[in-house]
């Protein structure tokens, strides 16, 4: 298992801040957007969406790794999502969709380069939770979220995930969401995973702090930061906060 997966779980929680490359395409726009990026002190950046190809994550993992020392971690929405320069990959296999194209296919498409990469891979079951808003990654990939009300059938999938050998779960409500993946089913969820990630509606610090509490390893912010710069220095005073305490 990777060195990357090793730290992610040593219990301290981590902030991380997702990229589409889809909406980052120009390099000197996105390069300034990174500062405001950087100054929100995440542990974490990830780069994918449901639309990027490999020119656009290659020109986001670049970047990224030119202005900063934060690790990159790929969260690919198919096999074209990718780039060795990146510091890990979330093998991603899509447990709540019923489209062999995004549990497996994509997956075998990526399968030769990524072993022969050398990248540290974190094989990773991603689950879709109904946040309130029909998100890209649904019409993508035709997939049906779970009703956050159906707690025995995200258990089951969470379960599934794990038995299968996925040593993370990333739920997410999906960008944009109205609805918070509840604290409910971050305690539920958390203790059959080494690794769980939660993403999707995440807009204030308030949110972060009880996703962590409830037991999310790594809590995702995506859009907020995208039309709210001012939160960038929220996030990170919510972090040096988090450092401190855990010095104490």
């Amino acid at each position: 298992m990777s060195e990357l997966f090793q730290e992610l779980v040593d219990g301290k929680g981590r902030v991380a801040i997702l990229i589409d490359p889809d909406k980052n395409t120009k390099k000197s726009a996105f390069k300034s957007h990174i500062q405001t990026l950087i100054s929100a002190k995440p542990d974490l950046f990830f780069v994918g969406g449901s639309t990027g190809n490999r020119a656009q994550t290659e020109n986001c993992v670049n970047c990224l790794k030119e202005e900063t020392q934060i690790p990159v971690v790929l969260f690919p929405g198919n096999s074209e999502q990718f780039s060795a320069k990146a510091d890990a990959i979330l093998f991603l296999s899509l447990l709540t969709s019923r489209n062999p194209k995004y549990i497996i296919e994509e997956q075998i498409k990526s399968a030769s380069e990524v072993y022969l990469s050398g990248i540290q891979t974190i094989p990773t079951g991603y689950i879709l939770i109904d946040g309130g808003t029909h998100t890209s990654t649904l019409q993508v990939t035709q997939s049906t979220p779970i009703a956050q009300e159906s707690l025995k059938t995200i258990l089951d999938t969470a379960l599934a995930g794990t038995l299968m050998g996925h040593k993370a779960l990333y739920m997410d409500a999906g960008s944009g969401a109205t609805t918070l993946i509840s604290e409910e089913i971050i305690r539920t969820i958390a203790p059959l995973t080494q690794l769980l990630i939660i993403g999707g509606g995440l807009r204030n610090i308030s949110a972060i702090k009880k996703a962590h509490l409830a037991g999310a390893k790594v809590v995702v912010i995506g859009n907020q930061l995208e039309s709210d710069a001012s939160f960038a220095q929220e996030i990170a005073a919510y972090q040096e906060e988090r450092h401190r305490s855990l010095l104490t």
